[in-house]
């Protein structure tokens, strides 16, 4: 029996709670799930914890994303967090890597920058971007590489007064776009600026004045940015 199907079994088993355990060098250990409301959360008691490789839990109710408590202990722990989602009688292993919280990123150009702050949010809805070859900041700028790379990455661009929440949005001070961030709504961006934080703020003046262009994801849903808001409600 595959790891996937031991997992799925398992959640299936102890439904409607949420399933929980470990993986370990490669096996499945499930554990009881100890939780005052096991239909609403895990808890693995101190007994069966253990340094485990990958954390796995179950969302017996169907939502798709990790959850800002998820979120927070992923972060914690540092590990990949694999998800069991029941819908419809249809059970999905859904595995969500280890990312830091999107706010209050240290700025590690080409690690920690805005585009590997739009790859993990993007992740965390779902959706995996490609990993392009970094070549430093001016470079990439000469290179129009957000404008090469993102149609390969499957966004397309879109008129900036049909702008929505989870649009990337391209700013740039002068010439070719330099800088990324994600629109949340409400006149809000993410972004990790240059040198700074990683941060949440208001789409002022500034930020009309130089935008670039805006760019939507093939495979985005309205209902994504759900994973990017628990991630934000998570460092609260």
């Amino acid at each position: 029996m595959s790891l996937t199907e031991q997992i799925i079994n398992h959640a299936k088993h102890v439904y409607p709670n949420e399933c929980c355990g470990l993986i370990v060098d490669g096996a499945y250990i499930p554990c009881n799930n100890v939780a005052d409301k096991p239909t609403e959360t895990f808890r693995i008691s101190h007994d069966e914890w253990q340094p485990a490789d990958i954390v796995v839990h179950s969302h017996p109710q169907g939502l798709r994303y990790l959850s800002d408590s998820d979120r927070a202990a992923q972060h914690k722990m540092r590990c990949d967090w694999w998800l069991v989602v029941a819908s419809a009688d249809q059970w999905e292993l859904i595995k969500y890597r280890y990312a830091p919280l999107l706010r209050g990123r240290t700025f590690d150009y080409g690690k920690r920058d805005c585009y590997s702050l739009v790859e993990d949010a993007y992740m965390l809805c779902g959706i995996k971007l490609m990993a392009y070859e970094r070549k430093g900041e001016a470079q990439e700028i000469a290179d129009d590489a957000f404008i090469v790379n993102f149609p390969k990455s499957g966004f397309y661009q879109v008129d900036m007064a049909d702008m929505q929440p989870g649009d990337v949005i391209l700013t740039s001070i002068r010439g070719n776009a330099n800088h990324a961030s994600i629109y949340l709504g409400d006149e809000q961006v993410l972004h990790h600026p240059y040198g700074g934080l990683s941060r949440r703020e208001g789409f002022c003046d500034v930020w009309h004045k130089s935008m670039h262009s805006v760019w939507r994801h093939q495979d985005w849903q309205p209902d994504m940015m759900t994973a990017i808001t628990n991630d934000l409600e998570a460092t609260k």
